[in-house]
């Protein structure tokens, strides 16, 4: 198999004479987004070079995906080659499911996921449309045999990314992430895509709770743990079942509960799951506000204890307009009127904490404070 791992070195030295490369190439590079719901997906050609990609509008490829950064990747034609470069993005550029370090080789049928968004490689002739998307279908059959051993210990992988205090700049918690080493398993995205497949999303999620809760044994038990909740699962008893057996078995631990706030459909059921936290003395956060709709309703009749704004409200903050600094501000002042505390996500410079300070946001996590690692990493912190 050809080595796709390059040196930066090696990119370097591509870029120097990308354009009397690009003129001599005979290959044609293109990129498919698959739908998941038919097997047809336009295809879009890598032309421009560099070719960059990211959640920015300038972007030659634009990805509107919260796991997507401004800037995510570079992909660069090198002769019949294609590089792909990750622009130190904060959840990464896997590449057949490996994180990309430095530079690498692309080939036909290879697997890109910027963050969470998949895309296929193909080189060659370019249709409008493909009429077959190129999938690894030797990996997605490793993955459905795998995906039971995956819900047993150790194939989950807790990661761990700090939240910090604004003002402060203390790691005050950190948000439980989940990983695996199995071929085809390796992300979030990967493991629920076959959890679905299963209808065992919320079993794979009670499961990345506990091995996340298990995993921070050696972390300090001042520091909370930010714990995920799935769609799935919202409005069903096993949620609050398997939240109850966490505080059974680890009764110091500080914990938060995430609820995304797409996927809840019921005040009624928010109040009581409210409730029921308080009893356990476990705090309540709502995930990625703004996303969507910034669901008002049920932040006024409901108060969480924390309120993670989306990306999308906070990233390029400090080049935004005055109205959307104006409109994040009052947001901000309706969240700290009704006691809750405003988290600040995806915060990737200095210049964005900064403004995020001045707006006041108390609370903040994001590349510029670190990625999910293992517990081990941050021990000392």
């Amino acid at each position: 198999m050809t080595d796709h791992l390059l040196t930066r070195k090696a990119f370097d030295d591509f870029s120097l004479i990308e354009t009397q490369l690009v003129s001599e190439s005979s290959s044609i590079w293109a990129l498919s987004a698959p739908t998941g719901v038919d097997d047809t997906a336009p295809r879009i050609a890598v032309t421009k070079q560099p070719f960059t990609v990211g959640r920015s509008t300038g972007s030659s490829l634009t990805i509107s995906n919260s796991t997507v950064s401004g800037r995510h990747a570079e992909l660069v034609l090198a002769g019949d080659r294609m590089l792909v470069k990750d622009c130190e993005s904060t959840n990464g550029t896997l590449l057949n499911g490996q994180p990309i370090n430095a530079v690498a080789c692309v080939e036909d049928g290879d697997i890109l996921h910027f963050g969470n968004a998949m895309y296929v490689v193909h080189r060659g002739v370019m249709p409008t449309r493909t009429a077959t998307v190129s999938t690894d279908s030797e990996e997605e059959a490793l993955a459905q045999v795998q995906f039971a051993t995956l819900l047993d210990r150790p194939g989950v992988q807790p990661r761990y990314q700090p939240i910090v205090n604004l003002q402060s700049q203390e790691h005050i918690g950190y948000e439980v992430l989940s990983r695996s080493q199995f071929v085809g398993l390796e992300t979030p995205a990967k493991m629920f895509h076959v959890a679905a497949q299963r209808t065992s999303e919320a079993e794979l999620s009670r499961v990345c709770r506990l091995e996340g809760v298990r995993g921070a044994s050696g972390l300090n038990r001042e520091r909370q743990l930010y714990l995920n909740t799935h769609p799935a699962e919202l409005e069903r008893p096993e949620l609050l079942e398997s939240v109850q057996i966490l505080r059974r078995e680890y009764p110091q631990q500080k914990l938060v509960l995430e609820v995304h706030e797409s996927g809840v459909t019921s005040i009624d059921f928010l109040r009581n799951l409210r409730a029921a936290l308080n009893e356990l003395d476990i705090g309540l956060a709502y995930d990625d506000f703004g996303s969507g709709q910034a669901r008002l309703m049920e932040l006024i009749e409901v108060p969480p204890d924390v309120l993670k704004f989306d990306v999308r409200l906070v990233q390029g903050l400090p080049t935004a307009s005055a109205t959307h600094r104006s409109t994040v501000g009052s947001l901000i002042r309706i969240v700290r009127d009704l006691n809750v505390v405003p988290l600040a996500e995806g915060v990737e410079t200095e210049a964005e904490a900064a403004i995020c300070l001045e707006l006041g946001f108390e609370l903040a996590q994001g590349f510029l404070y670190g990625r999910g690692e293992p517990a081990g990493h941050w021990i000392a912190n």
